[in-house]
C-alpha cells in the first residue's frame, strides 16, 4: 500500500537547492539521483521518496505510512516552515547572498527527525567525511532490524559503548553515542525542545553542549540544521574555505570569520554557510 502526499512550497524554494544545502543527502538511509530529481529516504522503516513538480513537493511512501507522518516528515526533512524574511531583509544590496537566495539557498536539508539528525552530527566530529560515512552506513547494519533503516533510539541503546566502539568503530565517540540513545529512548531528554522556536537560540546550545560527545561545533552545526543560525559552526573545512575566499593570517582566522558576519545578527551563521558554499551551487 502507498501513501501520497502533496504541499505547497514557499516562494524561491529550490529542491536541489535544500537536497545539496550540506552532506546529508550523501549518509544512508538518504539517496539522491539528482538527474531525475529524486531524494528518497525512510521514514519509520518504510521507504519514501520525494520530488518537486509544478511548485508543489510531491511525497510517497511505499508502505503502511499515515499520510499526516509523511506530510510532517517531509516538512521536516525540506524545511519547510522556515521563515527567511528577517534573513532577506537585513541583507541590504549585498549581490552574493541576495543571489544565494534567489536560487533557493536557506533552507538546510534535515531528516525525518531529530535523532537521526543529532546522531549523525556527532558522527561528523574530529574525522573525515568518509570516516562519517562509514561509520553511519555500519550503525545501520548493526542496529536497525532491516539493515537499511537509520535506527530508533531504543535499538541504539541496546549496544554497550564496547559494542558500537568495535562493531561501528565510532572510537572516542562510543560512551557519548550510547548515553545519547539511552537518554532519548527513556525520554529522559525530549529532542522536540531543541526545536521550540520560542526558546533562544543560546538556551538550546547550552542544553545540546551539556549532553556528552557534543562541543560547540556539533551544538552550532546541529542548530544550523535546525533553521538557528546564530552561531558559525567553525571546524577545519570551514576555516580552510574562508581563507581561500578571503587570504589573511592564519591564526586570526576565528577572529575575522566573526567580524565578518556580525552585522547579520541572529542569521549570521546562515550568511557564512551561503558564502562558503557558494560554489556548490554554480551550473
Amino acid at each position: 500500500m502507498a501513501t501520497r502526499v502533496e504541499l505547497d512550497l514557499p516562494r524561491g524554494f529550490s529542491f536541489d537547492a535544500v537536497v545539496r544545502s550540506h552532506g546529508w543527502y550523501d549518509l544512508p538511509p538518504f539517496s539522491y539521483d539528482r538527474e531525475a530529481g529524486v531524494l528518497s529516504t525512510r521514514i519509520g522503516g518504510v521507504p519514501s521518496s520525494f520530488r518537486e513538480r509544478g511548485g508543489r513537493l510531491i511525497a510517497r511512501a511505499d508502505g503502511n505510512l499515515a499520510p499526516a507522518r509523511l506530510r510532517a516528515a517531509a516538512r521536516r526533512i525540506f524545511s519547510v516552515d522556515l521563515d527567511l524574511s528577517a534573513f532577506d531583509a537585513g541583507l541590504g544590496r549585498d549581490p552574493a547572498l541576495r543571489r544565494a537566495l534567489r536560487r533557493g539557498g536557506g533552507r538546510m536539508l534535515r531528516a525525518p527527525d531529530a535523532f537521526e539528525d543529532a546522531v549523525k552530527m556527532l558522527l561528523t566530529t574530529n574525522c573525515s567525511w568518509e570516516a562519517t560515512r562509514g561509520m553511519v552506513r555500519r550503525l545501520i547494519e548493526l542496529a536497525s532490524p532491516d539493515g537499511v533503516s537509520f535506527p530508533r533510539p531504543e535499538e541504539v541503546a541496546r549496544f554497550a559503548p564496547a559494542t558500537l566502539r568495535a562493531r561501528v568503530r565510532v572510537g572516542y565517540r562510543a560512551r557519548a553515542l550510547s548515553r545519547f540513545a539511552r537518554r532519548v529512548a527513556s525520554g529522559r531528554l525530549d529532542l522536540s525542545t531543541w526545536e521550540d522556536r520560542a526558546r533562544p537560540a543560546v538556551e538550546i546550545r547550552d542544553s545540546i553542549l551539556a549532553e556528552d560527545g557534543f562541543g560547540p561545533y556539533a551544538a552550532e552545526g546541529l542548530l544550523r540544521i535546525l533553521g538557528r543560525h546564530d552561531f558559525l559552526a567553525l571546524d577545519s573545512w570551514v576555516r580552510m574555505k574562508y581563507r581561500k575566499l578571503h587570504p589573511g593570517p592564519k591564526k586570526r582566522t576565528d577572529r575575522a570569520i566573526a567580524r565578518r558576519y556580525a552585522r547579520f545578527g541572529d542569521y549570521r551563521g546562515l550568511a557564512m554557510w551561503l558564502e562558503l558554499t557558494d560554489d556548490w551551487h554554480e551550473e
